[in-house]
């Protein structure tokens, strides 16, 4: 994409945002938000015993300074059984909130011209370039040729074609399976016959070893599309991923907690993970330990880097990097993202006439509210941008009401509770309020 074409996104975008914002309740100077009802909503998950504690950063635009400024809300201790009080710098296992960090280093490639939205990835990634398209997805891997290569833009919507094994059983994605192809999924996800774990150029050779889903561009389906921007990232700059990250993104916003592993001494930071489902998918009355506070899957070197699904992070951590994008880029008066390419970035970057879940447009590594739908009680103003991890972590940002927020906790399926929904009632209730 173009300089000009990003800044003419960016322009419409900031036009539609103060069209609604001029409409939105206005909080006065000096006034300090009051979140009553997303406490109580996080105070009733840990009384419940849904969760051990939960975290919630919520960050008002900064002005042109980018100043930084956290509201934290906090519930509960990292563990059921011991552990300590949950804290804004408690360490938290991210999933797929990793995406949109990833999509963002692409964008900063994409806006200092080392790549094109619309450029095919097998420029940089020569596997790639001869892919073929599953006949039937349902019955086996015979396939055709692709009509069209997959591009950048696929990659960061999940229009690329390609799956991911978490989200069916057909024969591609027991591919995945077989041959390891699995990003971010820890040990209690691996089950006998997986393939053993290739590092990140290993796992870009598996995935383009194998037909694609669907034909790139005619369709959103989740998938994988961002662990392989990670090591497109990878090759294009010939650094480690982890590298790219920490010097486009993590150093530039003071990002110092988050990575894709801890050593011994941060383990007493980590939240615990729980699970309420069995391996056979039956759901549980009690919560099982998974992951931490004592032993960590991400304890020590990590072999795949995975940009989908692989980052630890602190929720002051996070709403860092939820702070730049609400504010164009810039964190604390510094620059990180060139001006409006933050904003076309949380834009609807989807192919012309896809859709993500019928009505919603996706940018770079997250869904996009195309339409205001806040009469619903549970919805959002247009523009608003985020994402969620598996373990039940929310993130977004909202333009029209000049705010992002960060939400903490951790447990699986995310299903298993209503979280989203109840978080986003609690919170148009409080702004709601604030008149």
């Amino acid at each position: 994409m173009s300089q000009l074409a990003l800044n003419r996104r960016a322009m419409i975008g900031s036009l539609a945002g103060a069209a609604f914002a001029a409409a939105s309740p206005a909080l006065g100077r000096g006034q300090v938000p009051e979140y009553g009802s997303v406490q109580g909503l996080l105070d009733s998950y840990v009384a419940a015993g849904r969760v051990p504690g939960a975290v919630v950063a919520i960050v008002r635009s900064g002005g042109a300074a980018g100043a930084f400024s956290p509201q934290y809300l906090v519930s509960g201790k990292t563990a059921f059984d011991g552990g300590t009080p949950v804290t804004p710098d408690t360490l938290w296992r991210v999933y797929s909130m990793t995406k949109p960090i990833t999509a963002m280093a692409v964008m900063q490639q994409v806006a200092a011209g080392a790549l094109n939205l619309d450029q095919p990835i097998a420029d940089i990634l020569p596997e790639f370039k001869s892919m073929r398209v599953l006949l039937a997805p349902e019955k086996g891997l015979e396939s055709r040729a692709a009509e069209r290569p997959i591009t950048v833009r696929h990659l960061l919507t999940h229009t690329s074609g390609l799956s991911y094994s978490i989200i069916g059983n057909g024969p591609l994605e027991k591919e995945y399976r077989r041959l390891g192809l699995l990003p971010g999924i820890g040990s209690m996800g691996r089950g006998p016959g997986d393939g053993p774990e290739p590092d990140l150029q290993g796992l870009l050779l598996g995935l383009a070893s194998l037909p694609l889903n669907s034909e790139p561009g005619t369709g959103w389906r989740y998938s994988v599309a961002l662990d392989v921007a990670g090591g497109l990232l990878e090759r294009l700059t010939k650094k480690r991923f982890d590298t790219v990250l920490s010097e486009q993104l993590f150093k530039p916003l003071g990002m110092n907690s988050t990575g894709f592993s801890i050593g011994d001494g941060q383990l007493s930071r980590l939240s615990s993970n729980y699970a309420w489902i069995k391996p056979d998918l039956t759901l549980l009355d009690k919560p099982v330990l998974i992951d931490g506070p004592g032993r960590s899957d991400w304890l020590g070197p990590q072999k795949l880097l995975a940009g989908g699904a692989g980052l630890l992070s602190s929720a002051r951590d996070y709403a860092r990097f939820g702070q730049m994008l609400l504010d164009d880029g810039i964190f604390e008066g510094k620059r990180v993202m060139q001006r409006g390419v933050a904003r076309a970035a949380m834009s609807n970057l989807m192919p012309a006439g896809v859709f993500y879940d019928r009505s919603l447009g996706f940018g770079a590594g997250g869904r996009v509210t195309l339409f205001d739908t806040r009469s619903a009680g549970d919805g959002t103003p247009a523009g608003t941008y985020g994402w969620g991890g598996a373990a039940g972590t929310l993130f977004q940002v909202d333009p029209v009401r000049q705010m992002a927020v960060v939400v903490m906790l951790q447990y699986l399926p995310q299903q298993r509770f209503p979280m989203p929904r109840e978080f986003q009632v609690a919170i148009n209730r409080d702004l709601g309020s604030q008149a």
